[in-house]
């Protein structure tokens, strides 16, 4: 049997599929030497939500083979990525709702597709079988003549190319100290004291947020002093890992702004020696609140 037996929108069990075009009856990527086919099956509820589905790019978003670490370009995913160069198609079926007594899953043929030419594959943050975040490898493929459209759609698309969004409203006036405050309000207290004391400066400042090429996460630069030209992460906290946290969230937004920014730490007090050496070596700067109703700063 060929490919060509296979109409578009047809509802089959998964192992009438098997039977008639070989392949493996379990997994989400089964290829098929017999047939030279690379059949796809997607979940009525997709295992890697968010990473599986049409995407507002015309694309079909699909998550790769791996319930278990990062996952790999082999076996499967290897068989997708090369279908062209193996002279196999690529058929992608949804799992359609079907009553407890049936024997076989059933599924709808949504079509023929491969990969896209220009970026067939991106990676992307997800978590595992045991709820460990770790990579996973997303398919973009194309449809290849007739499809439908049925299935599952992703609720953001990754980009392309890296955005960033500046949003000019940020909320400036300083609020009043409660006795416990949580680890979020005192990140938004002083958030809002230290851009009170900037645009009491003269500064331009405002928030920002970066969506970085092939994520669907948006990042949030707490501060972003426009006059200077100068990124501000704001953590609850001048202990160590609040401070480790801080250097590489500003290290992994840097590379993103042109002409590349100063760094500045703002924490509720003044963090040890040792952690103010690691920062200096960095050259971030590290700002706190002074009893005086002002701030200090390792760069004054």
């Amino acid at each position: 049997m060929t490919t060509d037996e296979l109409v578009v929108g047809e509802a089959v069990r998964r192992g009438e599929l098997h039977a008639r075009f070989g392949g493996t009856p379990q997994g989400a990527i089964s290829p098929s030497p017999r047939s030279q086919m690379v059949m796809l099956f997607v979940a009525e509820q997709p295992v890697i939500d968010g990473f599986t589905g049409w995407g507002d790019d015309g694309a079909f978003h699909f998550a790769g083979a791996g319930m278990h670490g990062d996952q790999e370009m082999t076996r499967g995913n290897l068989a997708v990525l090369r279908h062209k160069e193996q002279g196999r198609a690529v058929h992608l079926f949804h799992q359609l709702r079907t009553p407890p007594e049936y024997q076989s899953r059933v599924y709808r043929h949504l079509g023929r597709f491969e990969v896209d030419p220009e970026q067939p594959y991106y990676r992307a943050d997800a978590p595992d079988a045991y709820g460990d975040i770790r990579t996973v490898i997303v398919f973009r493929l194309r449809p290849v003549g007739a499809t439908l459209t049925d299935g599952p759609r992703l609720p953001v698309t990754p980009l392309t190319e890296t955005r960033i969004t500046k949003a000019p409203e940020i909320a400036s006036r300083p609020e009043r100290r409660q006795p416990q405050e949580s680890a979020g309000a005192i990140v938004k207290r002083l958030t809002a004291e230290y851009a009170s004391h900037l645009s009491g400066l003269g500064h331009e400042v405002v928030s920002a947020h970066v969506r970085v090429k092939g994520e669907t996460s948006v990042a949030l630069i707490d501060l972003l002093d426009v006059t200077e030209n100068r990124l501000i992460e704001v953590k609850h906290s001048a202990a160590r890992n609040a401070v480790r946290t801080a250097i590489g969230a500003l290290m992994d937004y840097r590379r993103f702004f042109h002409p590349t920014p100063t760094l500045t730490l703002l924490v509720p007090a003044a963090p040890r020696d040792d952690l103010l050496d690691l920062c200096a070596s960095l050259c971030i700067e590290v700002v706190w609140p002074d009893s005086e109703g002002g701030f200090t700063s390792t760069h004054d």
